[in-house]
C-alpha cells in the first residue's frame, strides 16, 4: 500500500512538472500573426476617449487568427473582467449590434469620444453599459450607464470580436555568444 501511495505521489509530481513546463513554452516569430492597430486612438472602458476617422495604424502581433477589420487599444477598466486596460479590441465593422447587450465599439461623433461597451439600441439613442459592477464607497456604480441620444450623432464602429494582448515581436537574448530573436508568450 505504501509503495502505491509513493508511486501515485511521484506520478502526480511528474504531471505537475510537465504542466509547468508546457506553460513556459516559447513560441517563435513565425507563429505570430500580424494585426493592424490604430495609433493615437483608443476605446474607453470608462468615460470616453478621443476618436477620429483619420486612423493611422501600426502592426502588433498575437498568437491567434481572428477575422477583424481594425484593432483599437482599450483604456480603462469598466469592461473587466472580460476586457482589460492595454488590450487591443479587434473590431469587425458593422453599423448595428447583432443583439441587445453586444460588446461594440461606439463613436460619440459630436463629443469626439469612443467607447467599448455593451450596446442596446433604443428609440431615442444608444444605451452603453459596462461589464464591471464595482461600486464606489457610497455604494454607487463606479461605471454608470451612458446614454447617447440620436441628436448627438452616435455611431457604432463595429462589434468587438476578440481582445488581444499584443506580443513583443523582436525580443533578443544572448545565446551561445550570439543574439537570437524569440518571443515569450504567456509565461506564468
Amino acid at each position: 500500500m505504501i509503495i502505491n501511495n509513493k508511486q501515485t505521489i511521484n506520478y502526480a509530481e511528474d504531471k505537475l512538472k510537465s504542466q509547468k513546463e508546457q506553460e513556459n513554452i516559447i513560441h517563435f516569430r513565425n507563429s505570430l500573426i500580424p494585426y493592424k492597430q490604430a495609433t493615437e486612438q483608443a476605446l474607453s472602458a470608462g468615460l470616453g476617449e478621443g476618436y477620429t476617422d483619420n486612423i493611422e495604424t501600426c502592426t502588433v502581433y498575437w498568437d491567434k487568427q481572428v477575422n477583424y477589420d481594425i484593432g483599437i487599444p482599450i483604456k480603462g477598466d469598466s469592461m473587466e473582467p472580460e476586457f482589460h486596460y492595454g488590450q487591443t479590441a479587434l473590431i469587425k465593422y458593422q453599423s448595428s449590434p447583432d443583439y441587445d447587450g453586444q460588446v461594440c465599439a461606439v463613436d460619440n461623433v459630436s463629443m469626439g469620444n469612443a467607447f467599448i461597451k455593451c450596446v442596446t439600441v433604443e428609440e431615442d439613442g444608444l444605451l452603453l453599459q459596462s461589464l464591471n459592477i464595482e461600486e464606489d464607497q457610497n455604494g454607487e456604480s463606479k461605471f454608470p450607464d451612458i446614454k447617447l441620444y440620436w441628436d448627438d450623432n452616435p455611431r457604432i464602429i463595429g462589434k468587438v470580436v476578440a481582445a488581444s494582448t499584443p506580443i513583443e515581436r523582436d525580443f533578443f537574448i544572448l545565446k551561445f555568444g550570439a543574439l537570437t530573436p524569440f518571443i515569450f508568450l504567456k509565461i506564468r
